[in-house]
């Protein structure tokens, strides 16, 4: 078993069931297996082999499945860009992996030329949308290429566990993006943890408006139902209203949105007119939600609600359950079916203690193991021996586990605050915030301070126009479980906290933005 016989075996099981929908195109999973394999022969006739890297800068589209599940067959390296990258950040990620051939969106095409003036080692270069005319001279057509090739079933490969399946670039919130190898090994073991936590069948239609060069996006959520023989539908560009149309025209059963996304829609003036009641269950993650947002969702949105926690190296670590949703509100859940975790300090040897709540002491690096880890960073031996060690990925989160066994989130242990000699940890801090009433989104970091070495500083998105600094901080004064040490010296009201695309904020986006305005 391989990703790309993951598509093969649904087309043999479920070969007239609808597979893929995508603006007003339609497949059935025969028709998009037969377009996936014209489009995987007219790759390898273009000289792309086994092994070698194929890049596709594209928005959330049937061209991005497409491509992934061709380089699948080929046995070559899907290797998903962020197409909202710059040109030089796109040519970095091209001359990292090596890739041989490059998959673009049409709005795209300025920095792509770009890019070419600054690299000539991709020979191939692959134009979606449009009509063939207007591709420029020395690019390919996708849709001619994926309509017309000849599929003479040239190419038959059988990749090792321990192949490389992709290069998935980090979204570089802690740094420069790094190139995550998936194996094949590691792309299985996703897809079948997250079929059997969600419980996914061949009669779930999922709906998809997360990016799909984004692990949360494919690995944990598009291959998932391909292997069950599902549906899936594809918005290209994410909007509340788009969504909530596409869930009642489709009936969808399965949506996976970050938490702001969930309560756009919530919020929206149309919200009650539309019929969700097809949803079965919701999966999100990256980012907190409120007590109230939590309930209002269950009530009137979608019963079943799953947290997840995840990272690139490895995706859907933890899992909240619906039926803990609320009683845990704030946890990650427990590990999932195939993933290990434990909670360690500096010494590798020594786990912090279970407790009620994070006192002090109980928090601590989290580091998992399970098939889904991955082996290490493209072209970075040195980062992949800093982060693997001894069968065990270092996350570079703080957690804490209470005594019934739920992982608590607590920031990364770069955002640790220090102030005047007193360790704080900013999700402690947001999660009081997030209990204040008019407070829509919040979160906290350190900024210098020449008396405290840090100030604690919360940003927050209101719910409440009227909602006001002093209310806040009375806010603060009056909670019980936070000391006023912890509580924020600066509160900046923003009209929303930078993200990345699994919804987790970007806090040194916040930091260099304050340190502007100032």
């Amino acid at each position: 078993m391989y990703i790309g016989s993951l598509l093969e075996q649904s087309a043999e099981r479920y070969p007239d069931h609808l597979a893929l929908v995508y603006k007003e195109r339609r497949w059935t999973y025969a028709e998009w297996h037969a377009r996936v394999r014209r489009f995987a022969q007219a790759l390898a006739d273009l000289g792309v082999r086994a092994g070698e890297r194929v890049a596709f800068f594209v928005g959330t589209s049937e061209y991005s499945a497409t491509t992934y599940f061709a380089t699948q067959l080929l046995g070559a390296v899907a290797v998903p860009v962020n197409y909202r990258l710059a040109a030089g950040e796109l040519t970095g990620i091209l001359s990292d992996s090596g890739a041989c051939a490059l998959v673009y969106g049409e709005p795209m095409l300025d920095r792509v030329n770009r890019s070419r003036e600054l690299l000539d080692s991709v020979p191939v270069f692959i134009s979606c949308g449009g009509s063939a005319r207007d591709v420029p001279q020395g690019h390919l057509h996708f849709e001619t290429l994926a309509q017309e090739t000849i599929d003479r079933h040239e190419f038959r490969v059988t990749p090792a566990e321990d192949q490389l399946a992709a290069l998935v670039y980090t979204s570089g919130t802690t740094g420069h993006p790094k190139g995550v190898q998936h194996s094949q090994r590691n792309d299985l073991a996703i897809a079948m943890n997250c079929v059997m936590e969600y419980s996914l069948t061949h009669a779930d239609t999922a709906l998809h408006i997360a990016p799909l060069y984004h692990v949360g996006g494919m690995q944990a959520f598009f291959i998932p139902h391909v292997m069950v023989g599902g549906t899936n539908v594809i918005i290209d560009r994410y909007s509340p209203l788009a969504t909530l149309e596409t869930i009642q025209r489709e009936h969808i059963t399965t949506l996976f949105a970050v938490p702001t996304q969930i309560q756009d829609m919530l919020v929206h003036e149309n919200f009650k007119s539309f019929d969700t009641t097809s949803l079965r269950m919701i999966t999100t993650g990256g980012a907190a939600i409120s007590a109230a947002a939590m309930e209002r969702v269950q009530r009137e949105f979608c019963a079943n609600i799953f947290n997840g926690y995840g990272m690139t190296e490895a995706s859907l670590t933890l899992l909240l359950h619906p039926g803990d949703a609320l009683a845990k509100l704030g946890s990650c859940g427990k590990p999932t079916l195939i993933t290990a975790c434990r909670i360690v300090t500096n010494d590798p040897q020594r786990e912090v203690p279970v407790t009620e709540s994070a006192v002090p002491g109980s928090i601590g690096e989290l580091i998992v193991r399970g098939p889904q880890v991955t082996a290490g960073y493209w072209n970075k031996p040195v980062e992949t021996a800093r982060k693997l060690r001894t069968g065990w990925l270092y996350t570079g989160d703080l957690f804490s586990r209470d005594a019934q066994g739920f992982f608590y989130f607590h920031g990364r242990v770069d955002d640790l605050i220090v102030s005047g000699g007193e360790n704080i940890y900013p999700r402690e801090v947001e999660e009081a915030l997030y209990r204040c009433p008019g407070v829509q989104e919040a979160a906290v970091v350190g900024l210098p301070d020449p008396s405290w070495g840090s100030s604690v500083t919360a940003f927050i998105v209101r719910s409440n126009p009227a909602l006001t600094a002093a209310d806040i901080e009375r806010h603060c004064r009056g909670r019980d479980d936070l000391a006023a040490f912890k509580r924020p010296r600066r509160i900046v009201f923003v009209d929303a906290l930078p993200q990345n695309p699994s919804g987790k904020v970007l806090k040194r986006e916040l930091v260099a933005r304050y340190a502007e305005e100032r």
